[in-house]
């Protein structure tokens, strides 16, 4: 019953994370088509960020009393809403720029409930031995819905067009609703205010806790910097159309699956901390190499090798994370460290968006690489008890 309901789950899963990605890659080169701006991507992805941020604050507390089911349930409403208001806004040939902004906040709100949530709900399929290969599966699922939604948006937008894939994504959504809907796993207890331990006394408790989020969190603000880059780097370093873009994209996902594939064999073998320097280092030479690059195919080659680093690092720091945080307060401690990712996310998203306008659209991967430098010095300072606690 147990492996049913895992599955059905995944099986939600991959179709939301396929219909997310479908229109994000949409949104991004509709974007860079008709506006000709990577400031106006940075500035959808911040509308995303802080609606997210004001989410998180939300999820922090509401996780630790609510049911995750009704968060998930919730977060693809949001989504299904937003999408169904700006196709009218689109249909209806009004403000486009509102529109643009809705599905921003589709993203913003619809993630940062969904994420949490179904991170708490994963962990109730887990075990202490199962633990690693649910995580890696999960980060499967992911890799899987966003790659073959990054393939397919170039196609379908340059041959269905952009309204056509918001009707599909509200379609999706509500597919993965309704497979959502008859899962069936047992919920943790949550916290009471007035018993039990607190959230924030935790991580007074235990401060280095709040460092291990940010370095959990700088390879999804890497990832973000990457979307938020691809759509000009594409478009003015390497005179690519949207199909490039698509495929180009899908090969990040190619290798975040290959790598999630291939990670319970390559742990047995690899010291893990050793493994998360090693990674975060590559990603930064891959970072100065992308910004110098002017090939389109080695650049589909080196995003692809990106693909295969992240997800890594987020597989084994999250499997290390629920080993470390008690089992009743860890949707509650992933939710708080998302609020802090959010944050430093907009800053990311902001410079990235400027700096590629006014100087160049290399200098996207330029401020990645920056990023990944940020990762592996903090990783190196909590080294210690992040593997004795």
């Amino acid at each position: 019953m147990m492996k049913k309901n895992f599955r059905l789950f995944i099986t939600s899963d991959i179709i939301s994370q396929f219909g997310a990605g479908l229109i994000l890659v949409a949104l991004n080169w509709y974007i860079i088509d008709i506006y000709h701006s990577n400031s106006l991507i940075a500035i959808v992805a911040n509308i995303n960020v802080i609606a997210g941020i004001l989410i998180s604050i939300v999820a922090v507390g509401i996780l630790k009393c609510i049911n995750a089911r009704w968060l998930v349930i919730s977060s693809i409403c949001f989504r299904i809403f937003f999408i169904v208001l700006a196709l009218v806004l689109f249909k209806m040939n009004l403000d486009k720029k509102l529109a643009i902004y809705l599905l921003a906040l589709s993203g913003g709100i619809g993630w940062n409930l969904y994420f949490p949530a179904s991170k708490d709900i994963l962990n109730s399929f887990m075990t202490e031995d199962n633990a690693l290969q649910i995580n890696s599966f999960a980060e499967i699922s992911m890799q899987v819905g966003l790659l073959t939604a990054t393939l397919f948006s170039g196609i379908l937008y340059r041959y269905v067009g952009f309204e056509n894939i918001l009707v599909i994504g509200i379609v999706l959504f509500v597919s993965s609703l309704l497979i959502f809907s008859s899962v069936k796993y047992s919920e943790q207890n949550k916290i009471k205010a007035d018993k039990n331990v607190k959230l924030f006394s935790y991580f007074l408790k235990e401060k280095w806790l709040l460092l291990l989020g940010i370095v959990l969190y700088i390879p999804f603000i890497g990832t973000n910097i990457i979307t938020t880059a691809l759509p000009g780097y594409i478009k003015d370093q390497l005179s690519g159309n949207s199909i490039v873009y698509g495929i180009t994209d899908t090969m990040y996902g190619v290798g975040a699956c290959l790598a999630s594939f291939v990670l319970p064999f390559i742990v047995k073998y690899f010291n893990k901390e050793k493994l998360i320097l090693f990674l975060f280092i590559f990603s930064i030479i891959l970072g100065a190499v992308l910004s110098l690059n002017q090939k389109l195919s080695l650049a589909i080659g080196y995003i692809f090798l990106l693909g295969m680093v992240e997800p890594v690092i987020r597989t084994i720091m999250y499997t290390r994370t629920m080993e470390i945080v008690p089992s009743t307060l860890l949707g509650a401690v992933v939710a708080f460290w998302n609020f802090i990712n959010l944050i430093l996310q907009f800053f990311a998203n902001y410079g990235v968006g400027k700096v590629m306008d006014d100087v160049g659209s290399q200098w996207g991967f330029i401020i990645y690489a920056g990023v990944m430098i940020l990762g592996s010095l903090i990783f190196i300072g909590i080294k210690k008890p992040y593997k004795t606690t």
